[in-house]
């Protein structure tokens, strides 16, 4: 049986704070997409806010008339009849659970990737394994940004090209 490489110490601190700065950075993404997708799920709400029963708005009244006057003013500048329309509130709800998804898978391979690291400092004998989990990782997350990047410029190139089309053969 071969035996694994191991890391030296001075390596291994390294790798353990790029795996340890790296799950942070991981969560916090995670974190973001979450954020994105509830406000997405808000927004989406918010379309249908033409829908919401004639009893609940009667009770939203009710409780408006309760506030304070500085707080009630201050809910009227907010209030649901003063956003945009539906076919603005579409586009930023996809964009909204969009962000919210590349940014959660991003979040999950980075953090995958860093408890990989992490684990070469802890554990002995697999070092070039858990290297090995850790760029499959990394590889995934660079794939989907590669992707992202190339589907993005192809719509760009699209747009451009229906854009001059229309302009002038109009």
């Amino acid at each position: 049986m071969l035996s694994q490489y191991e890391f030296t110490s001075e390596q291994n601190t390294l790798i353990g704070g790029l795996g340890g700065k790296m799950r942070f950075l991981g969560l916090f993404a995670i974190v973001l997409g979450v954020i994105n997708l509830l406000i997405a799920l808000l927004t989406v709400v918010a379309i249908y806010r033409d829908r919401v029963p004639a009893e609940w708005k009667a009770k939203t009244k009710e409780y408006m008339e309760k506030l304070p006057d500085d707080v009630k003013k201050q809910a009227e500048e907010y209030s649901l009849e003063k956003l945009p329309a539906n076919h603005y509130l579409c586009g930023i709800a996809i964009n909204l659970v969009v962000v919210g998804l590349f940014y959660l898978l991003m979040g999950v391979w980075t953090r995958s990737a860093g408890g990989a690291f992490q684990r070469i400092v802890a554990t002995r004998g697999s070092d070039i394994r858990n290297l090995m989990d850790g760029m499959r990782s990394l590889h995934q997350m660079y794939s989907l940004l590669y992707t992202l990047l190339v589907v993005i410029l192809l719509a760009g190139v699209v747009s451009l090209g229906l854009t001059l089309y229309r302009y002038y053969a109009a």
